[in-house]
């Protein structure tokens, strides 16, 4: 026989068995009613599981719409009038940017202003620039021989006649369709890629006119951005650069964009972007 005695040799655990008896007996009905509670919850559970990828997508493209609505109104501001559908990629360069003119020029050497070109070539080959081709033809030279300053100027002039020739606000005329859009979003709906394109359109190229137009006191400072005033009547002295020409590039495009849109019933807008 083993000479190993327990410490608990003798004891009586009859009165620990009778509480632990008492405290099952308490809590039963509480794990009970714990378990009703799983059961009754576990169906709302699979459900919320169910739509949980539905519900993850609407929050991914509400962060898609809010950022490229971001992007939009930074282009705006910084006078860069844009058309053409927004990459993810190029959404989250524009936002993330804490410096737009640069970023955007940075994206233009690396196309090698292929794009600027394009723009060019399109905007001389449109019937509403034809009595402006000269003057234009002659700053688009400027541009690309670096007399960034010239060839402002040279634009300035364009945009003047060319707004002569549309008369009234411009981006009004776009109104109807942007309505549209509009009720869209109200609406909740996704909009397609021709649509979010007219839209930017719209957006860069009413901040654009505002702050270009705006009249400016010429007593005070020279305002940071490009200000027609100041230009036409040869009170800039601020040094232009080759982004400010492709801002004046794009917002003569811009134009004639919407002069385009007025007699075309299914605007495309796959046309080739300015930048």
């Amino acid at each position: 026989m083993s000479d190993f005695t327990s410490p608990w040799q003798g004891y009586d655990f009859s009165g620990l068995s009778a509480a632990l008896s008492r405290i099952q007996e308490i809590t039963r009905p509480a794990l009970e009613a714990l378990q009703n509670i799983q059961s009754t919850l576990q169906p709302i559970v699979e459900a919320l599981e169910q739509y949980k990828p539905k519900v993850e997508e609407i929050g991914q493209v509400l962060l898609h719409v809010s950022r490229r609505f971001s992007a939009i109104e930074k282009m705006g501001d910084a006078q860069f009038v844009f058309w053409d559908y927004m990459t993810e990629e190029f959404v989250d360069e524009i936002v993330d940017s804490e410096n737009i003119s640069k970023t955007l020029r940075e994206q233009m050497l690396r196309d090698r202003f292929s794009k600027v070109n394009r723009t060019i070539d399109k905007t001389l080959s449109s019937p509403a620039m034809q009595k402006h081709k000269r003057l234009y033809s002659q700053s688009a030279e400027a541009f690309r021989d670096g007399n960034s300053d010239l060839a402002v100027t040279g634009f300035t002039s364009v945009f003047d006649g060319l707004l002569t020739d549309i008369s009234g606000n411009p981006t009004s005329r776009l109104g109807p369709r942007i309505d549209v859009i509009k009720k869209k979003l109200d609406n909740d709906e996704f909009l397609d890629n021709d649509e979010y394109a007219m839209l930017t359109l719209a957006l860069t190229l009413e901040k654009t006119l505002d702050s270009f137009s705006v009249p400016s006191d010429f007593k005070g400072k020279e305002p940071t951005g490009l200000n027609r005033h100041w230009i036409a009547h040869g009170r800039s002295t601020r040094k232009k650069s080759k982004i400010d020409c492709v801002k004046m590039i794009n917002l003569i495009y811009g134009l004639l964009l919407i002069v385009d849109l007025e007699s075309t019933v299914s605007p495309n807008f796959s046309c080739i972007n300015g930048v």
